[in-house]
């Protein structure tokens, strides 16, 4: 009988392996970019043609190599950055498979030239489709230029998968844009075209310095600052702040250990920690430093090295929530003095006369209990005005001049127009008082004098018959009864007067996404969300010019006042720019500046 086993022939494998390494031009890009930085440069330019399809070529002036590593380096699982099956955890360097060379040189119309310092010449190494063309003595500078022509030109469906060069075109871009976020102090040239158009960043002396060059100054000004350490882990970067969000997640980029990584994990951990400060279907911008001991990372788990596996997930997932939740909580961020807004009524500057908010001529209508919080105590008390103003908060300078639709608080400050959303407002407010309640308690835990029983669907049931003892470390007792169904037996004390049947059914749908004390504490906060909104003052309430005083004063001095718990904005902000551009006062050529 005819064998149906075969051995395929080196060059075939070796096209259909290329399919697990380079995808498309940025792959190649990003192989011979981290090559270049692994090689020590401190100048690398990378020029490309039709998208990458037609050209890419990179530049450095990296140690380069001798001819004996210059041919070596095309043999499939020759590397220079490991020795032993030790060095796999404790990898510091970009690349370390030894496939990225041989791979693309398969695929595509490739020339190698270096030189290594010390020598007197140059190599130069043609390879056509994986096939060794020639080697040749050459004279150039120190370091490395690889040039990749007709990309897939003999494979046509793979490069049938290839989108328009304008769209590869943009996956080179962000390949370069990691390499230069990942190592500031090396200078970057990226070239695209016939032409040679492109962009250039220095080198610079900090990672601050690198994202001012390529994303501009008032975006990095716009973030805010993150600085992490504990266990062992240590994160820097930068946010968004609360309420600013995009559509995609194109504005997010992980390092670890200075490598360009893509995480499920990390961009999940994000997501919750923006959980209450950003609106659903949005995604904060992240550019995140995490530095960890090699060893608790797994950098083998991706064929292009894309991605990588923390050993101790829960531990970095726990630890990333935190440090989002801390970034985002350390105060307002506003343009405005904080956190209290001092009067309605003001002085016109020279003039002395007063002007009056324009409330309801016919009083402000009392909400009755608005500001209650039962977990608090005594409820803020409300007090009505005799009259359309309200008595003068101490503070700084802002003052309220209206309320639009009986929904939105107008002030006045010191960089223009300020509009408050007096619901959400109200709702961060009762949020991060009952939060700070159910904190105080701790998760203490509270036996139930008679078991709830609930039941759950089988894959919900599996999933938290799995978290049991983490949950009971929590303080949640439960027992497996089967059939899906769990006795409540004991509940943190905090819980002991919510709908337990409601809590354990959101429980179970977030722990198959997330893992013990992360899931329970999500499900916490989504119930005090929930609560709170039922109880803040709605968008038609009308509030006393003194609880609206009041509402301003503790919105900024809560610990996030920038969204609700919701996700949605509390507050936005009109500058006196923006308006002058709006009405063209702009200093223009005709335009009325002196009035």
């Amino acid at each position: 009988m005819a064998r149906k086993i075969r051995v395929l022939p080196e060059a075939l494998a070796s096209q259909i392996a290329a399919g697990e390494v380079v995808e498309r031009p940025a792959s190649v890009a990003k192989e011979l970019l981290e090559n270049a930085l692994d090689a020590g440069a401190t100048e690398i330019d990378l020029l490309t043609q039709g998208g990458g399809a037609a050209l890419i070529q990179v530049s450095d002036n990296g140690c380069g190599m001798g001819r004996e590593d210059a041919l070596l380096c095309l043999e499939r699982y020759a590397t220079s950055k490991l020795e032993s099956f030790e060095d796999l955890s404790r990898l510091r360097s970009y690349g370390f498979r030894g496939e990225a060379i041989p791979t693309i040189a398969s695929v595509s119309s490739f020339l190698l030239q270096t030189r290594e310092e010390g020598e007197s010449v140059g190599t130069e190494v043609a390879v056509e489709a994986g096939k060794l063309i020639s080697v040749r003595e050459i004279g150039r500078d120190r370091g490395t230029t690889i040039r990749v022509r007709s990309l897939f030109a003999r494979l046509p469906a793979r490069r049938s998968f290839l989108r328009s060069p304008l769209r590869e075109q943009a996956h080179l871009q962000r390949q370069v844009v990691l390499a230069a976020i990942a190592q500031p102090s090396t200078a970057f040239r990226f070239r695209h075209g016939t032409r040679g158009e492109g962009t250039a960043w220095p080198a610079t002396a900090s990672r601050e310095d690198r994202l001012a060059a390529i994303f501009g100054a008032d975006w990095v000004e716009s973030l805010l600052p993150l600085q992490w350490s504990r266990a062992g882990l240590s994160l820097r970067g930068f946010l968004s702040r609360p309420g600013v969000g995009r559509p995609s997640r194109e504005e997010q980029f992980f390092f670890v250990n200075r490598r360009p990584v893509e995480s499920r994990m990390i961009a999940a951990a994000l997501q919750e920690g923006y959980r209450h400060s950003l609106l659903r279907g949005l995604y904060p911008t992240v550019v995140l430093w995490l530095e960890i001991d090699p060893a608790r990372i797994d950098p083998n788990v991706h064929p292009a090295k894309r991605e990588i596996r923390f050993r101790e997930e829960r531990e970095v997932w726990s630890l990333l929530v935190e440090a989002v939740g801390q970034s985002l909580g350390r105060g307002p961020a506003v343009s405005f003095p904080a956190p209290a807004f001092p009067c309605v009524v003001a002085e016109h500057a020279g003039d002395g006369h007063r002007s009056e908010s324009p409330m309801s001529a016919s009083g402000p209508q009392r909400v009755e209990a608005a500001f209650a919080l039962a977990v608090q105590g005594e409820p803020i008390p409300l007090v009505e005005a005799d009259s359309g103003k309200p008595a003068e908060l101490p503070g700084m300078g802002g003052r309220l001049i209206g309320v639009l639709g009986s929904l939105y608080l107008l002030v006045e400050t010191g960089g223009g127009l300020v509009l408050v959303d007096q619901h959400a407002a109200h709702e961060r407010i009762l949020f991060e008082r009952l939060l700070s309640s159910w904190e105080s308690q701790g998760s203490g835990r509270q036996p139930l004098l008679q078991p709830v029983v609930v039941t759950l669907p089988a894959r919900a049931a599996a999933v938290l018959a799995e978290e049991l003892p983490a949950l009971c470390r929590l303080g949640l007792e439960l027992g497996e009864l089967g059939g899906g169904a769990f006795a409540v037996e004991a509940v943190p004390a905090r819980l002991a007067s919510l709908d337990l049947v409601s809590f354990l059914e959101r429980l179970a749908a977030d722990l198959t996404e997330r893992k013990g004390s992360c899931a329970i504490g999500r499900a916490e906060a989504e119930m005090l969300a929930g609560i709170v909104c039922r109880r803040a003052v709605k968008a038609h309430d009308h509030l006393s010019p003194e609880e609206v005083g009041r509402l301003l004063e503790d919105l900024f001095a809560c610990r996030n006042p920038d969204t609700c718990p919701h996700g949605r904005p509390t507050w936005i902000e009109c500058s006196f720019g923006e308006l002058q551009r709006r009405f063209g006062r702009t200093g223009s050529p005709g335009g009325c500046d002196f009035l």
